[in-house]
C-alpha cells in the first residue's frame, strides 16, 4: 500500500508566528533614530561644538571655553618685553631691616627679566635723587645695583626719585610697555625736580605706569595713590614687609601679560 504524508499548513506556519512574537517587543522597545550612531550615550552628547570630548571617569567637572575657528593662526601665548625703573627710599627713616626687604624685593623683581630683551634701572632718593643703575638688559648689572642701594641719614625726595626715574625710562626705554616702581614710608620734604602733577604729565605724555608702594599712611598717601591711578598703574597701601616679594612679583607679571 502506497502511503502518502499529508502537508499541514499550521505545523509550518506556528514556529515563524513564536519567533515574531519574540522580535517584535524588543524592536519596539528600542530608540528610534536614523542610524545606530545616532544615539545618545555619554561620550558624544557633549560632543556638538566641542573639540575634546570630555572623560567620564576623571571624577571632575570639565571647564570648556568655546572658540572660533583659529585655522592658520598662532595661538600661543606671547609674553610681552617691558622698560622698568625701580626706586628705593634711602632716606634718613629707612632702617636696616626696611633696607634688606626692599632689596629682596628688587631681587624678586629682577627675577623676571629674560636677560636680554626686558630692560630695567635702578634708582634710589635720599635729600636727592640718584640713578644708580641706567637702562639696560644686563641683570647682573641690575642685581649689583639693588644691593648697593644705602641707608643715609638724608631728607625724603620722593618726587624727585620717581620723576628721575621717569626720565629715565622716558629717554632709555626701548619697549612699548613702560613702568616705574616706587616704595617709600615717608612724606616728600626736599624734591626740587619733580612734583606730583609733573610726574603725572610725563607719564601721560610717555605713557609710563606708576607702582607706588606706602609703607605707612601719611599726609602723603593720598597723592602716591592718585599718581598711580591717573598713569594706570596700582597703589599698595601698607602692605606686610613680608608681602613686599609677592608685590614686586605681580607687577611683574602685569606688565609680562600680553
Amino acid at each position: 500500500m502506497n502511503f502518502r504524508r499529508r502537508h499541514n499548513p499550521a505545523g509550518s506556519v506556528l514556529p515563524a508566528l513564536l519567533l515574531l512574537a519574540l522580535i517584535l517587543p524588543a524592536i519596539a522597545w528600542m530608540p528610534a533614530c536614523d542610524s545606530p550612531l545616532e544615539a545618545e550615550t555619554p561620550r558624544n552628547r557633549y560632543s556638538d561644538g566641542v573639540s575634546v570630548l570630555p572623560s567620564e571617569d576623571i571624577g571632575t567637572a570639565v571647564s570648556v571655553s568655546l572658540v572660533g575657528d583659529t585655522t592658520g593662526t598662532d595661538t600661543a601665548w606671547t609674553p610681552a618685553h617691558f622698560s622698568a625703573a625701580l626706586v628705593f627710599d634711602a632716606s634718613g627713616t629707612i632702617t636696616a631691616l626696611l633696607n634688606e626687604y626692599f632689596k629682596r624685593a628688587g631681587q624678586a623683581f629682577l627675577d623676571s627679566l629674560d636677560g636680554t630683551s626686558d630692560q630695567g634701572a635702578v634708582v634710589f632718593f635720599t635729600s636727592s635723587g640718584t640713578v644708580s643703575q641706567r637702562m639696560t638688559s644686563d641683570t647682573a648689572a641690575l642685581r649689583t645695583a639693588v644691593r648697593g642701594v644705602p641707608m643715609t641719614a638724608g631728607a625724603t625726595a620722593v618726587w624727585d626719585g620717581i620723576y628721575l626715574a621717569m626720565l629715565e625710562v622716558q629717554s632709555r626705554g626701548t619697549h612699548a610697555r613702560r613702568a616705574v616702581i616706587a616704595i617709600t614710608d615717608s612724606d616728600d620734604n626736599s624734591s626740587e625736580l619733580g612734583s606730583p602733577q609733573s610726574i603725572i604729565d610725563l607719564a601721560l605724555r610717555s605713557d609710563i605706569a606708576v607702582y607706588t608702594i606706602s609703607l605707612r599712611e601719611t599726609a602723603h598717601t593720598s597723592i602716591l595713590q592718585n599718581i598711580a591711578q591717573q598713569t594706570g598703574g596700582k597703589h599698595y597701601l601698607r602692605p606686610l614687609l613680608s608681602e613686599l616679594t609677592g608685590i614686586y612679583r605681580e607687577i611683574a607679571e602685569i606688565l609680562r601679560a600680553p
